[in-house]
Order: structure tokens, then C-alpha cells, then sequence
């Protein structure tokens, strides 16, 4: 009798800890396709904020986006996109910045993106990221 109890206690237990982990694996592997999904959409949209394709319908669905990427993202890759935000809020209406001071900027939003994503170190730096306009 006691052998039964032991055998079944062992494959409730098994049964258990092998749930939490496929559990535990289904949601990583989960929040990470919505964390790749929300961040290509960002990158796409952070062109509304540099060069000639800089354009209100593009800051638009960038912040539509930014807005509901706040519960997946890092706290770095928010805090470099809220620098982003405060270095384009400073420009005014105007927007006539510093260009690689901006380029840079979005650069660390990359970066921070990559990391995690990627969670690893990266020899990259935000001057490696270039965001050529297109022009017809």
C-alpha cells in the first residue's frame, strides 16, 4: 500500500513540475513573438522622426504602437524610447535638430531592443545603425 501512494505521489508531482515548465515555456516563447511583432512595428514607424520621411502619419502610428508596447518592452527600451520622445519634443514644430544627435538616439532604441530580445551583449553601437533616406 505504501508503494502505491509513493508511486502516485511521485507522478502527480512529475506530472506538476513538468505542467509549470511547458506552461512556463509556452508564455516566454509567447511574449517573446509579441515583443519582435511591437518592436519591427516601432522600428517601421520611427522613420515619422528622421530625414525626408519624417512625417505626422508615421509619429502617429508610432505612438498608437509605443502605447501598447508599454506592457512587453524592457525598461531600457522604454526609457530610450521616452528619450527619443523628450529630444523630439524639444525640437518643437520645427524638428530642424541635430541629426546624429537623433540618429543616435534611435540607435540606443535599437540596441536596447536587441538586448531584449537577444539577452546578450552586443559590440554594436548606436552610430553602427544608419538611416538612410529615400529619395524620388
Amino acid at each position: 500500500m505504501n508503494n502505491i501512494v509513493t508511486i502516485v505521489l511521485s507522478a502527480l508531482i512529475g506530472s506538476g513540475v513538468t505542467y509549470w515548465f511547458g506552461v512556463r515555456q509556452l508564455r516566454t516563447e509567447t511574449e517573446i513573438r509579441m515583443k519582435v511583432e511591437k518592436y519591427n512595428n516601432l522600428i517601421k514607424y520611427l522613420r515619422g522622426f528622421i530625414g525626408v520621411s519624417a512625417s505626422s502619419e508615421l509619429k502617429k502610428s508610432f505612438l498608437q504602437e509605443w502605447e501598447t508596447s508599454w506592457l512587453y518592452c524592457s525598461d531600457d527600451v522604454f526609457h530610450a524610447v521616452q528619450r527619443m520622445l523628450d529630444y523630439a519634443r524639444s525640437l518643437g514644430k520645427n524638428g530642424n535638430g541635430n541629426s546624429e544627435v537623433g540618429k543616435e538616439i534611435l540607435g540606443k532604441i535599437i540596441i536596447a531592443m536587441r538586448k531584449d530580445l537577444l539577452n546578450k551583449k552586443t559590440e554594436l553601437t548606436s552610430k553602427d545603425f544608419i538611416f538612410l533616406d529615400v529619395y524620388e
